[in-house]
């Protein structure tokens, strides 16, 4: 999980190729299968029916793999043994989601979940905290950590990824840095910093 441009995708790919499960990418499934009740154009994304996202998840999913989604959604019955929760510096994010191509409203939104834990608290309101471990992908090399987490799952199985697990709080670390301020006036008044 992860808001937009985290990396969800690459690291999801690569952890599941390493632990030979499937790999679900959820803007895909939900395109792929029409599971929509509509397309909004001013967000340019799709309005995602959950329940039938849910099931074809599930359905999907029934000899295990790997779903990566902005979504904390549990795919219908199947049993969610880990939730990671993929996070990325918000000004490394802004950066990102700017060179895609993303409006400032997008970009907005999605730095400001960033900013303010919401994956992760979503996760842990699906899941339960035992249950969701949060990566930093800041600049990483998602292939890496995808590769750290594999080993992890393999050796000491699931629980043992509780050892990756960080805390990160980057409303102190942009104040310490003294990017807080700025990143704020963008966020109130989409102003360029």
């Amino acid at each position: 999980m992860g808001v937009a441009g985290v990396g969800k995708t690459m690291f999801g790919k690569a952890l599941a190729g390493f632990l030979d499960l499937k790999f679900i990418d959820v803007p895909e499934l939900v395109e792929m299968r029409g599971l929509h009740t509509g397309y909004d154009e001013k967000s340019k994304a799709y309005l995602v029916d959950l329940r039938r996202l849910s099931a074809a998840a599930g359905s999907e999913l029934r000899m295990g793999g790997v779903l990566a989604s902005v979504y904390a959604f549990k795919p219908r019955g199947i049993k969610v043994s880990c939730a990671i929760v993929l996070r990325m510096r918000p000004t490394a994010l802004l950066s990102i989601l700017r060179a895609r191509g993303y409006s400032d409203e997008k970009i907005r939104e999605n730095v400001s979940a960033e900013l303010i834990d919401q994956p992760l608290v979503e996760a842990i309101q699906r899941f339960g905290r035992r249950r969701v471990i949060q990566l930093d992908a800041t600049g990483g090399d998602l292939e890496l950590l995808a590769r750290r987490a594999a080993e992890v799952i393999r050796s000491r199985g699931i629980v043992g990824l509780k050892q990756l697990d960080q805390e990160i709080d980057w409303i102190a670390e942009l104040e310490r840095s003294g990017e807080l301020d700025g990143l704020l006036k963008f966020l109130e008044s989409g102003e360029a910093r």
